[in-house]
């Protein structure tokens, strides 16, 4: 069994294998790294690369914070996609209203950029992925969340 078909916890659901295919840290990494490709791409204004990496990012994240949620119901709330993850988070009042602002956000971000921008590209959506990963890495260190 490789690291990507490992077995889910005890109780789990085998549904859920997607979720435990990495460690919680080994998805925090990873959407940090995709977070770092995100902001090159906004930087660089391109614009559809940047926000598909960011929406990863934000949802790599979460998965790390849906390992944390004991509740099987709970946890299927959030669906399997990152866009999944993100239009809950948009609306879930049970996280800070940052929380829920940053999906927002990069739910409703356009993959074209519409105007032409001088200078280096705007990377407000790497940032509303970033307070995305820094709740998913508060939950996942036990600081606070369901």
């Amino acid at each position: 069994m490789s690291d990507y078909e490992s077995k889910p916890p005890e109780g789990e659901e085998q549904g859920e294998s997607w979720l435990h295919r990495l460690s919680s840290e080994e998805w925090l990494a990873a959407a940090r790294g995709e977070l770092t490709r995100a902001e090159q791409a906004l930087i660089g204004k391109q614009q559809r690369s940047g926000v598909a990496q960011a929406r990863r990012a934000a949802g790599m994240a979460w998965n790390a914070a849906l390992q944390q949620i004991v509740d099987a119901t709970e946890r299927a709330r959030y669906g399997r996609s990152y866009m999944d993850h993100l239009k809950v988070l948009a609306e879930d009042t049970a996280v800070a209203t940052a929380v829920r602002d940053a999906a927002r956000s990069l739910v409703s971000a356009p993959l074209e950029q519409t105007l032409v921008q001088l200078g280096a590209g705007n990377t407000q959506l790497a940032r509303a992925a970033e307070i995305i990963i820094d709740e998913a890495t508060r939950r996942v260190s036990g600081e606070g969340g369901s």
